[in-house]
């Protein structure tokens, strides 16, 4: 989902990490399945992260509102086997880098998103992809997409140019393909994690242009410099259902 979640966070200790589900190893990491004693040192990465993406930014939201987003979803996303951790070889207890998954047709957290009023503007647009995307793909079920929703990955010379954050997406949406669903999507704020996408096979099927883009009334976004012009959703199918 979000764009400079991929370049921005905080190593923490990361509880049980040598017990988890291990998925693939590449260039000295070890990537795993999340499980519910990670929460912690998660949140705390994915909340520096988030801040750095382009639509906080242009509202002002600060680094402890996005750790309030993002604990909305750990009770979800570290139980329900989609989610994926890297971590090295050398160090199984540091959390280097995180991909908090989901399945698209989830019923949102308890208090979501009524209990976070700052992020009403990033949620009526993110409301208003999702709707514009199930226009498309009428019918769809619980199990059959899985989104891929919230990445980050510690920053520092030992996890910079690593490929962190691509082999992270590339092992979720593997992950996606072993457990049965049908597709993924992705909901990629800024310029870079679309380019990703695209790379990584995934096509646009919905989009909010920034300058464009009202909430209210007011262009809430039009702040946001390029190369970051729009917020889209992509898809990569496995399988026709």
């Amino acid at each position: 989902m979000i764009e400079q979640g991929l370049l921005a966070g905080r190593g923490k200790p990361l509880a049980g990490s040598s017990g988890s589900e291990e998925l693939h190893r590449e260039q000295g990491f070890i990537y795993r399945i999340v499980r519910e004693e990670h929460a912690g040192a998660i949140n705390r990465l994915l909340g520096a992260s988030l801040f750095h993406e382009p639509m906080g930014q242009a509202i002002g939201l600060t680094e402890k509102d996005w750790y309030d987003f993002s604990a909305f979803f750990m009770p979800e996303c570290t139980t329900n086997g989609l989610s994926v951790i890297a971590v090295p070889e050398g160090s199984p207890d540091e959390l280097a880098g995180v991909f908090i998954n989901r399945d698209f047709k989830a019923s949102p957290p308890p208090g979501f998103p009524e209990a976070l009023t700052r992020f009403a503007l990033l949620v009526d647009a993110l409301v208003s992809i999702d709707t514009e995307y199930e226009s498309r793909c009428p019918g769809l079920q619980p199990g059959q997409a899985m989104d891929l929703w919230m990445v980050g990955v510690t920053p520092g010379g030992r996890y910079a140019r690593k490929g962190i954050a691509s082999t992270l997406f590339r092992v979720s949406v593997e992950h996606a393909r072993q457990r049965g669903f049908q597709r993924c999507v992705v909901e990629c704020t800024g310029h870079f994690s679309q380019r990703g996408a695209i790379k990584s096979g995934f096509q646009e099927r919905a989009r909010v242009i920034y300058k464009d883009y009202r909430f209210e009334g007011r262009p809430v976004f039009a702040s946001i410099p390029e190369p970051h012009v729009k917020f889209a959703l992509y898809e990569r199918v496995f399988s026709q259902p």
